[in-house]
C-alpha cells in the first residue's frame, strides 16, 4: 500500500481483511473487535492525512491544543454513531452503495480513504469554528457569498474544500497558490475591499487572469489570509499596554515560545520546499521575535524595518534581492507569529 500508509502489521492486517471487517461492522450485530479494529484503521488513515497536511503547511496543530491523534479521533468519531437499532448508520449508508462481493481489498481502502479524507475535512472546519468563532464567520460568510454570486464552483479534494472560479480551466497541472500568496493578493486590493463578496469578485478576477498557477484556492487558506487581513487592521489600533511592567518576562517567554514553535512548523515548508537558506531563515525568526517584542513589550515598532533588521543579520542583503526573494516571505510569517503570541498572551493576562 506504500511508505505512506505506515507499516505496523495490525495496521496491513485491517487493509488485508478489510472486506470482512466492513461486513462486520455494518452487519446487524457487529462484534466490539472488529468496530475496534475498523476504528483504529481509519484513525490511522486521519493521523497520517493530517501530518501531510502539517509538513505542507495547511495545518497548525497547535492552534487546537490537540494531539494529532486527538484530532483525527474527533474528526471521525462520528462515522461510529448508532441508530436506535445499534446499527453504524453512516458507514451503512456509505459502504452500501459498494458491491462488496466485486470490489478489491485495494478499491475497498481507497474508497475508506476517500471517506476518511471528507470527515477530517469537515472536523477541521468545525474545530477551527469552535477554537475560533471569528474564523468559523468568515467561513459562513464565504460560503453565502458563493452560493450568492455563483463566481466560484466548490470542489472537493482529498477532503479538502477548494474554490475555482466559475468556467474557466482550472490549471491543476500547476503549482497551487499558498496562503502566502493569498495573503499577497489581499493586501493588493486590501483598500479596495473590504467585504467577502467584493473579495471573491476581485480574487475570481485575477485566478483567470493569470495563467502562472493552480486556479485551485483551499478554502481553508482564504479564511485564514482574511482574517489575518483584519486582523492586521485591528490590531494596528489595539493598544498593548495590558502588559504590566512585572509581567514583561513572562510576556517576552510567551513570545519566544510562539515564535520557536512556528518556525518548527514552517521549517519544511520553507526550507525543504521553498529552498529558503537555512540560515536565513533562522535570522527570518530573529527579525520576527525582535519585532514582536517591540510591538507588543515596548507598546512600540511603528518604525520597525524588516529589512534593515534582517540586513543587520545578512549584510550582504540588498535591498533589491530583499524585494524580490524574502519580503513577503518574512512579513506573512511575522503576521502568523504575531497573531499566535497575542492569542497566548490574551489567554495569559486576560
Amino acid at each position: 500500500m506504500g511508505k505512506g500508509m505506515g507499516g505496523h502489521p495490525a495496521f496491513i492486517k485491517s487493509i488485508v481483511e478489510l472486506k470482512s471487517l466492513i461486513r462486520s461492522v455494518c452487519g446487524s450485530n457487529p462484534s466490539v473487535s472488529s468496530v475496534k479494529e475498523l476504528l483504529l484503521l481509519c484513525r490511522k488513515i486521519a493521523v497520517i492525512h493530517l501530518r501531510k497536511k502539517i509538513t505542507t503547511g495547511r495545518l497548525n496543530p497547535s492552534f487546537f491544543a490537540l494531539s494529532i491523534d486527538d484530532i483525527a479521533l474527533d474528526c471521525i468519531a462520528d462515522l461510529f454513531q448508532k441508530d436506535e437499532s445499534g446499527a453504524m448508520f453512516q458507514l451503512v449508508a456509505y459502504y452500501g452503495g459498494l458491491s462488496l462481493e466485486s470490489t478489491s481489498e485495494e478499491e475497498l481502502l481507497v474508497h475508506t480513504r476517500r471517506l476518511v479524507f471528507s470527515k477530517v475535512g469537515q472536523g477541521l472546519f468545525r474545530l477551527y469554528n469552535e477554537a475560533d468563532p471569528s474564523l468559523g464567520k468568515i467561513l459562513r460568510n464565504l460560503k453565502l457569498a458563493i452560493q450568492s454570486l455563483q463566481n466560484f464552483k466548490v470542489v472537493d479534494r482529498f477532503g479538502e474544500q477548494y474554490m475555482v472560479p466559475a468556467m474557466c480551466r482550472t490549471l491543476e497541472h500547476l503549482p497551487p497558490i499558498d496562503r502566502e500568496g493569498i495573503m499577497r493578493h489581499l493586501g493588493s486590493q486590501r483598500s479596495q475591499s473590504e467585504n467577502i463578496p467584493s473579495i471573491l469578485a476581485n480574487l475570481s478576477r485575477a485566478l483567470r487572469e493569470q495563467t502562472s498557477s493552480s486556479r485551485l484556492v483551499s478554502m481553508m487558506d482564504l479564511a485564514l489570509a482574511i482574517r489575518s487581513m483584519y486582523a492586521a487592521t485591528d490590531e494596528a489600533t489595539e493598544p498593548y499596554g495590558f502588559i504590566d511592567e512585572s509581567d514583561r518576562d513572562n510576556a517576552r517567554n510567551i513570545i519566544g515560545q510562539s515564535v520557536r514553535m512556528l518556525k518548527g512548523e514552517m521549517l519544511e515548508q520553507y526550507v525543504g520546499r521553498k529552498g529558503i537558506d537555512r540560515t536565513m531563515y533562522d535570522n527570518y525568526f530573529l527579525v520576527i521575535q525582535q519585532n514582536l517584542e517591540e510591538r507588543i513589550i515596548g507598546n512600540d515598532g511603528e518604525l520597525f524595518s524588516f529589512y534593515d533588521r534582517l540586513f543587520g543579520f545578512a549584510g550582504s542583503l540588498t535591498k533589491d534581492e530583499y524585494q524580490r526573494m524574502h519580503k513577503s516571505k518574512l512579513e506573512y510569517l511575522g503576521r502568523l507569529a504575531h497573531e499566535r503570541a497575542l492569542r497566548e498572551l490574551k489567554r495569559q493576562f486576560r
